[in-house]
């Protein structure tokens, strides 16, 4: 079992407060359908947290049999895990705060052997990856102990992106009900003008259900997951833009991106966001 690394700097290591700031909230939600999609943020609770929920808060009257987390891979893959450059936890869950969540080992096993060379079971970088573990409080607020299979992506070019959609269609094939769950900040840390350009870009780009890819390779996106929402993009069920749902900085929402008074200062956008409206199963 996985013990928690992030908290204290991440989310709160007291149950209570813990419980507190993931707590789950009622709203008035559009009637969706699985698979599906939403896509949070990976701060601080202090961050990001109005923005984790209100992309939570539209997914809650569904009824995932899974979920699939889509996280970056901030540090680069070991040499000896190459060519791998998606990888599952090993064990069977962590622990938070005193509670177990626990991992899809059965799917899990079944993706290191369907694409074995490019899935890769390691524990290593879930350790060293915050953006699991901060959102895994948030699951069990909105989907009690439904199981979490976990994909932490490398790096990742045109051929590995269609082995990722490979990966994540198996996903669906495999199971009846599937909630994907897109972790990804709308722009890296950058100076504020810039930021503000890359992350007006993203929403976009994202609004339109256009692939990130080109604005990555042309240095006008800088978000840290990028492959995860393209994947997402190549799935029959993901061929439609993104509703967004709120725009924030620093813990605040704002109505639309703008620069701050001092430009200089860095800053990381971060964005609550829905596939689309509605749609069939596939």
């Amino acid at each position: 079992m996985l013990e928690s690394q992030h908290h204290m700097i991440f989310y709160p290591e007291d149950r209570t407060k813990l419980d507190a700031c993931t707590k789950r909230r009622a709203c008035t939600t559009e009637k969706r359908s699985l698979p599906t999609a939403i896509l949070i943020p990976h701060a601080s609770y202090s961050m990001a947290c109005e923005a984790l929920h209100r992309s939570f808060e539209q997914a809650q009257d569904l009824k995932p049999s899974t979920v699939v987390f889509l996280g970056p891979l901030h540090q680069e893959v070991l040499a000896e895990h190459e060519p791998a450059f998606l990888f599952t936890p090993q064990s069977e869950s962590i622990a938070i705060a005193s509670h177990i969540h626990h991992f899809d080992i059965t799917l899990a096993a079944d993706l290191n052997t369907r694409f074995a060379g490019h899935v890769m079971s390691e524990d290593s970088y879930f350790t060293e990856e915050p953006a699991l573990e901060l959102t895994l409080p948030f699951i069990q607020s909105y989907f009690p102990d439904v199981p979490v299979l976990a994909l932490l992506c490398g790096n990742c070019d045109k051929e590995r992106l269609a082995t990722y959609a490979k990966v994540l269609e198996h996903c669906t094939n495999a199971q009846n009900n599937v909630l994907f769950i897109v972790s990804a900040n709308a722009n890296a840390l950058l100076p504020a003008t810039e930021a503000a350009k890359h992350a007006a870009a993203f929403i976009e780009t994202l609004k339109q259900g256009s692939s990130l890819s080109e604005g990555l390779r042309m240095h006008t996106i800088s978000s840290c997951n990028t492959a995860g929402l393209d994947a997402i993009g190549r799935q029959r069920w993901g061929r439609q833009g993104w509703n967004i749902l709120g725009m924030f900085l620093r813990g605040r929402e704002h109505a639309s991106i703008s620069t701050e008074p001092d430009e200089n200062e860095k800053r990381v956008w971060h964005i609550s966001a829905v596939l689309g409206v509605h749609h069939a199963n596939q």
